[in-house]
């Protein structure tokens, strides 16, 4: 059994090798050819792969990150939202036990609540 996996093995290393010898022996074609026809390097293929490879690298990374932002975000609009929450209780409670009246929100104040409630919820659905 062994030595049929030693052979198997040794066979995806050879295609492996050929493979890799075909991709430089076809970049050098489309390098030579590009020269010998006067193309510019913009217009050069393999330039233009290692460029796409590069930009695939970039917006990978560049995704990774906005995910990560998008958590940050959601869990501090969720924290904001919870001492929000929890102010307007202890204000209500202290407000019941010193059995004061407090008028209600000023109009820009409502706004703002109203604006605030609409942003949570608006970002909870996005992500």
């Amino acid at each position: 059994m062994e030595p049929t996996v030693e052979k198997l093995e040794t066979r995806f290393l050879k295609s492996e090798a050929d493979l890799e010898y075909i991709e430089r022996r076809l970049k050098l074609d489309f390098i030579n050819s590009a020269a010998v026809s006067g193309c510019s390097a913009e217009e050069n293929v393999t330039v233009m792969l290692e460029n796409l490879k590069s930009l695939k690298a970039k917006h990978s990374v560049l995704r990774s990150q906005v995910s990560k932002i998008i958590d940050a975000q959601k869990e501090s609009m969720e924290f904001i939202r919870n001492r929000i929450s929890r102010t307007r209780e202890l204000v209500k409670h202290c407000q019941q036990a010193s059995d004061l009246e407090t008028e209600s929100l000023a109009e820009s104040e409502l706004e703002s609540t109203m604006y605030l409630d609409a942003t949570i919820v608006q970002i909870t659905v996005e992500v």
